[in-house]
């Protein structure tokens, strides 16, 4: 494998942290074991400690969204759907309308009787 400079790829990591937790071991051929193969890895992959040690580069921020454009379309949707839900109440109260019998015109002669007996209020 040819050395490449560049940051850690996330296989050669996982494999860098398998030898470096060997650096815990009770034993001192283990660990200088350990120490040999990270130092090994490191020269094969063509990076030095400090390159591995350093914080990642910031990655930049993703643009925010044009968030006036945003709301601007979210008002046009909610005026759009209001326009809709009247014109469905409209509609209802036309069909509530229709399926409502009407009771008969008073007379100028008649009083008032007021509403029918089912609907008038039990405590009077």
């Amino acid at each position: 494998m040819a050395p490449r400079r560049g940051p850690l790829q996330p296989g050669d990591a996982a494999r860098l942290a398998r030898v470096l937790a060997l650096l815990g071991s009770e034993h001192v051929g283990e660990r200088a074991s350990a120490a040999l193969a990270a130092h090994r890895l490191l020269k094969r992959l063509g990076l030095s400690w400090p390159e591995v040690l350093a914080p990642a580069e910031p990655r930049p921020e993703p643009a925010p969204p044009a968030l006036l454009e945003a709301a601007e379309s979210r008002l046009r949707q909610s005026q759009r759907e209001n326009a809709e839900l009247r014109r469905q109440i409209t509609l209802l109260k036309r069909r509530l309308e229709a399926l409502q019998p009407r009771p008969p015109a008073a007379g100028p002669d008649e009083e008032e009787a007021g509403p029918p007996q089912r609907w008038r209020d039990p405590t009077r």
